[in-house]
């Protein structure tokens, strides 16, 4: 009997009374909501001070000059303005920036000797406040100066460089400089720039298998604020077939004096070097000069003169001569 009487005890308390407690919570907080509601709507329409990050664009830069330091993107404007203006703002995806034509706002700075000019941003003021919500008004502007920094503009004629990788058939290799046609170009851009620069590459290459001459175009690398008036180039490798080929070249003594003569052992020594085949039959033993010098007698330290090659042929490469030092005796004239 006692357990029948508390389950309808309790029976009672969760259907009747918690229900009467929790339908009163639910009015009172739908109340509470509605009356937060219409406190919110009616503070919106109050009048605000804050600071919002607004962007800008210059146009109409000077023509004739680079701009060399980097501008602000976003302005800090302190404003007025209700409520309601400020939430859209906040709520909305990013506004478009304001546009502020430079050359209504500056003077002379298309003279040569002009590189720098301050921008009070006071002076934007009228034109930021035509380009946004007629509801903004705009009590300040930070920063309050803005430093453009300038460079003139002029023209150069710069050397074209290689900036290349060459890899060659079997016993080939270059027979002379690479050169290009055009060998130079215009370049335009900043003086401060251009007044250091001594050479423009070309891009990165790599050429393979290379056995004969070989013309291509090839692009050049391009560097930040600069303009070329040739973006490619004809770069030309004089690639060719070398062979070996050994020389016996007399040894020449110099700066002997008048009275004695100088003898070395051996008289002569055999140069090896590469040659191109178009050459081969081009290059002789009067092409090749080497010589010992009696003033290095002085400063001898072994019994052997050194061998100095002050001569050889342009057509040739990998040059390489034995003996490279001989010995020597003295003798006086008859």
């Amino acid at each position: 009997m006692r357990k029948y009487s508390f389950h309808k005890l309790k029976e009672f308390i969760n259907n009747k009374v918690f229900q009467r407690i929790d339908r009163k919570i639910l009015v009172y907080l739908i109340f509470v909501g509605i009356a937060t509601i219409f406190w919110f709507l009616n503070e919106l329409s109050n009048t605000y001070n804050t600071t919002i990050s607004y962007p800008i664009r210059f146009t109409r830069l000077p023509k004739n000059k680079s701009l060399v330091n980097d501008l602000p993107k976003n302005l800090q404007l302190s404003i007025n303005a209700d409520g309601y203006t400020i939430l859209r703002y906040k709520l909305s995806p990013a506004a478009f920036p304001v546009i502020i034509n430079f050359e209504k706002h500056s003077n002379n700075v298309s003279d040569y000797d002009v590189t720098k000019f301050k921008l009070q941003t006071r002076y934007l003021r009228e034109t930021i406040n035509k380009q946004m919500a007629n509801e903004i008004e705009i009590v300040d502007i930070f920063p309050d100066t803005i430093l453009f920094q300038f460079a003139n503009i002029i023209n150069k004629r710069i050397v074209v460089k290689p900036h290349v990788k060459l890899e060659f058939s079997e016993e080939c290799m270059l027979n002379g400089d690479i050169t290009f046609k055009p060998d130079s170009i215009t370049v335009r851009g900043p003086n401060t720039i251009l007044d250091t620069l001594k050479a423009v590459y070309t891009k990165y290459h790599i050429f393979t298998k290379l056995n004969k001459p070989t013309t291509q175009n090839i692009s050049l690398k391009e560097i930040d604020k600069l303009e070329y008036n040739n973006k490619k180039v004809q770069i030309h490798l004089p690639a060719s077939k070398f062979t070996q080929s050994n020389f016996d070249i007399e040894i020449n003594a110099i700066n002997v004096p008048d009275s004695l003569v100088l003898k070395t052992f051996p008289r002569s020594v055999t140069v090896s070097c590469m040659v191109s085949l178009n050459d081969y039959d081009k290059i002789k033993t009067e092409d090749f000069i080497i010589e010992v010098d009696y003033l290095d007698i002085e400063k001898l330290l072994g019994g052997k003169l050194s061998l100095d090659l002050r001569l050889a042929p342009t057509q040739v490469r990998s040059i390489s001569y034995h003996p490279e030092s001989v010995e020597f005796i003295i003798d006086k004239k008859p």
